[in-house]
Formats: structure tokens, C-alpha cells, sequence
């Protein structure tokens, strides 16, 4: 199987663990390629018995796959599938280019009693749709030595970014959650260290040391209250905005989005909440679902959306015993729990693709040995550089945009191909 990916150092954590995982663990021979923009024709499909495209490229995006490959996967005969995440926009425009490229199996992470409404059948016909999370377990956290309870000098922490106003009342929680906090805290004197600026986020082994220095985290369920299918709603909210910065959510909701917002919620686990289980930080949240995967009073703190309960809340922060008894069982129950392991994950996708795939979709040319696709690899990065120096000296081949020059300046994959690869940010 041929992985199509945007992967590079310094990618989000949560995409190098999805893409690791899928490479050491499935059954499957697992194939890394960087293949953003558009790859040269020296890449042949035909010698896999199948294409996954993942969901770093935007699959509606010519940016992240390229004329060419497109047209070449949705020649390819073998078995396509295709993982997509951040499902509240361009949900037309998606569902359309994988039908063009005829993809045989989705891997999304749309709740199934809400699958019709965002892909309905009809409009995917014959597609296998498989739902997943967002995130899973971290091997690597597990088990790491972390100060205990009462050692960590921050009671509460959190770090969000304010999303745009077009994602709906449900997406705001990840920033008025922080804001409201802070205020109430401040009555009981906690030592919080909580931020929603872009300037103040943390990456890396920076964000794991962070959350294991603090006693309790706070978090909202992910997602979004509005599915853009068009992409009007956000057009209309990005134009406002842009001739008046002050305005604010009531007006733009009751302009654009009123009777739209909350007619579809994709609520899911954020994968921050099995990183805080790993690493024995004590969960508050706002209630909710959290696709089935956590238990109110059991592996968190339920925090009401109006902060009423903010005493009730404290009183658990204060009284260590009980707060580790919440903790050791997120560790032992949701942290430890083979179903929200990477290997429960690929393991799933393994069923998905073995139950699909057909002989006639079986590759029709040898496959690559290992040296001859690093090979590859490297000659595609010497292509990309040679097709840059040719765009800053003003002379490019007439194939060559400047928007498939940029995006194929990636050149780690013939160093990938023989070693694993770390964890960075």
C-alpha cells in the first residue's frame, strides 16, 4: 500500500503518530511518500495494490494533490481509500474530488449516527465509510515517569486558539472554557496558567513537560456546530470581518449561520484528553459524550457549561485522594485500554481494507524494493530542488506553476523509507 501524505519535521504530533502507526503497525506493507503538490510521472502506481491518500493533503485542494496525480489515482485499478478529518468545510467540494478519484473506502471521523447527513450515500455510491478518532493513545507517553499529584506547581492549565466564528457556537467553548475559568478561579486563588493567544501555544516535548507539570487540565469535546458544505458561510463571516474586525459572534451567527448552527454538531474526543489520561493529569471538562470514550465523575471532572458548579470543581482540586482516584482510573481504563491504542486503529483499518479489496485490484507490475523506491524518493527531492532554482532565476518549464514548485520542497522521505521516525511536535 502506497501512503500519500504531507509529512515533514515539525508536522502537528498527532499526524507523525497517525502516519508511524499506520506504517508499523498494520499487516499491510506500508508505503511513505511525500507527495504534496504534484509528484513527477516517475512514481508508478500501478506496482501497489493500493492508494491511501491521508488526511494532511486536502483532498479538494490541487495544492495538496496536483492535476496530475489526481488524474493518476483516478486511473490507478488497485484500491483507493481515503482518511479525512476537520469535516466541517468544504464538505462538498471533498466529497466530490473523492469520487473523482474513485475512492473505494472513507475513513472519517463523523460520528455514524450522523455519517447520511454529512456524506450521504447517494453522493458516495458503493463507498465503504468507516469511523475513527481523532486521535489515539501515544505509545510513548505511557508509563513516563511524571511528578506525582500534589508535585506539580500549576492547579490548572489549558492552551486553545480562538477559532473563526463560522465554526458555530460548539467550536467557541475551547475559548470561552479558558475565559470563564480564569475569572472564577481567581475567587479561590489557583494557580492557573491558562491562554487562548497563538503566541502563547506550545509544541513539541514542551507541551507534554506542560501538561505534566500541572495538576489539572481543562477541555471541551472537538468539533464544530456548522457544516459549511459550501463554503458560503465562511466567505460571508471572513468577508464581515474583514470591514469591521469588532464585530461580534451574535451578529455574524444571526447574518449568516442562525438557522444552521447546531443542526449538525461533530462533537468527538480531542486527543489531548488520552494525553492527559497518559500522563496522570486530572481532566476537567465540560460535559459531553466524548465518543463514548469517557465517564463523567469517573474519568473527569464535569464542569457545567455555565461554571455554576465551579465550588464542586475546586473542592475535588483540593482534596488529593479523590482527585487521584479519578486519575489512576483515566489511566488504568482510558489510557491503558487496548480500544484507544494506535494498534486498535490500525487494526480496524486492516479489517476495512482486507474486506474491500479484490484480486483484480492487485498490482499489475512488481513491486518496489525497498533501495529502488529511496531511489526514487531522492530523485524526486532533486527534482523539486532543480524546479525551485529555476523558478528564483525567473526560468521554469512551462509545467511547472509556482503553486507546485513550493509545495515539493520535502526532502526527508529517502531517509524515512529505512528509519522511524521521531516524535516532534
Amino acid at each position: 500500500m502506497l501512503l500519500l501524505c504531507d509529512f515533514a519535521p515539525g508536522s502537528a504530533a498527532t499526524i507523525i503518530d497517525h502516519v508511524m502507526g499506520l506504517r508499523e503497525l498494520s499487516r499491510h506493507a506500508i508505503h511513505i511518500f511525500n507527495s504534496k503538490g504534484d509528484p513527477s510521472s516517475s512514481l508508478e502506481l500501478d506496482r501497489f495494490d493500493g492508494v491511501i491518500v491521508h488526511y494532511s493533503l486536502v483532498a479538494c485542494m490541487d495544492s495538496y494533490i496536483g492535476p496530475n496525480l489526481r488524474a493518476a489515482i483516478g486511473r490507478f485499478k488497485g484500491l483507493k481509500a481515503a482518511f479525512v478529518q476537520d469535516e466541517y468545510r468544504w464538505i462538498n467540494e471533498t466529497t466530490e474530488a473523492l469520487r473523482s478519484l474513485g475512492i473505494h473506502i472513507l475513513f472519517s471521523v463523523v460520528p455514524s449516527e450522523i455519517m447520511d447527513d454529512v456524506y450521504p450515500q447517494e453522493r458516495l455510491p458503493g463507498v465503504v465509510r468507516e469511523t475513527l478518532l481523532t486521535g489515539y493513545v501515544p505509545t510513548e507517553l505511557l508509563g513516563r515517569v511524571v511528578p506525582g499529584f500534589e508535585d506539580r506547581s500549576v492547579d490548572v492549565g489549558y492552551r486553545a486558539r480562538k477559532l473563526p466564528a463560522w465554526l458555530g457556537s460548539f467550536a467557541r467553548e475551547k475559548w470561552l472554557i479558558a475565559d470563564r475559568f480564569e475569572v472564577d478561579a481567581a475567587r479561590y486563588e489557583l494557580a492557573c496558567d491558562l491562554s487562548t493567544r497563538e503566541e502563547d501555544r506550545i509544541y513539541g516535548e514542551s507541551w507534554i513537560e506542560f501538561l505534566a507539570n500541572c495538576k489539572a487540565v481543562l477541555g471541551t469535546e472537538s468539533g464544530s456546530s456548522i457544516c459549511d458544505f459550501t463554503g458560503e458561510i465562511r466567505t460571508n463571516v471572513e468577508q464581515h470581518v474583514a470591514q469591521d474586525a469588532n464585530v461580534g459572534f451574535e451578529t455574524l451567527r444571526n447574518l449568516y449561520f442562525k438557522d444552521l448552527d447546531g443542526k449538525i454538531v461533530l462533537s468527538v474526543i480531542s486527543p489531548r484528553c488520552f494525553e492527559a489520561a497518559a500522563l496522570r493529569t486530572l481532566m476537567i471538562l465540560y460535559d459531553g459524550h466524548y465518543s463514548g470514550r469517557l465517564e463523567a465523575w469517573r474519568h473527569y471532572v464535569p464542569l457545567r457549561k455555565d461554571h455554576s458548579n465551579m465550588s464542586e470543581v475546586v473542592e475535588v482540586l483540593r482534596d488529593p485522594p479523590r482527585a487521584q482516584a479519578i486519575i489512576d482510573r483515566a489511566y488504568r481504563e482510558v489510557a491503558l485500554n487496548p480500544d484507544n491504542s494506535f494498534q486498535a486503529m490500525v487494526g480496524l483499518v486492516d479489517r476495512v481494507i482486507d474486506r474491500v479489496f479484490r484480486p483484480e485490484m492487485a498490482a499489475t507490475k512488481s513491486p518496489y524494493a525497498p533501495a529502488e523506491l529511496a531511489a526514487l524518493l531522492r530523485k524526486e527531492h532533486r527534482w523539486s530542488q532543480k524546479a525551485l532554482r529555476r523558478l528564483k532565476q525567473g526560468r521554469r518549464h512551462p509545467i511547472e506553476t509556482a503553486r507546485v514548485v513550493v509545495v515539493r520542497v520535502l526532502g526527508l522521505f529517502s531517509r524515512l523509507a529505512q528509519a522511524p521516525f521521531r516524535r516532534s511536535a
